[in-house]
């Protein structure tokens, strides 16, 4: 569970560093912690895809 989720938190630590995973945890209401757990629903994964677009400007990569 959350393995999708917790990969749209790398890839914007990598693009936009700790600031970054603040505002997709912001964005989404959802914690790292608790995207651990969280299940990979279509929807919430279309929440996170729009989340990253946002704060790094490009195309959310599908996991």
């Amino acid at each position: 569970m959350g393995e999708k989720l917790l990969k749209y938190y790398k890839y914007v630590a990598d693009q936009k560093g700790h600031t970054g995973k603040l505002q997709l945890a912001q964005a989404t209401k959802i914690s790292p912690v608790l995207a651990a757990t969280e299940p990979d629903s279509p929807e919430t994964i279309n929440i996170f895809k729009a989340a990253v677009e946002k704060i790094t400007g490009s195309t959310a990569p599908h996991f």
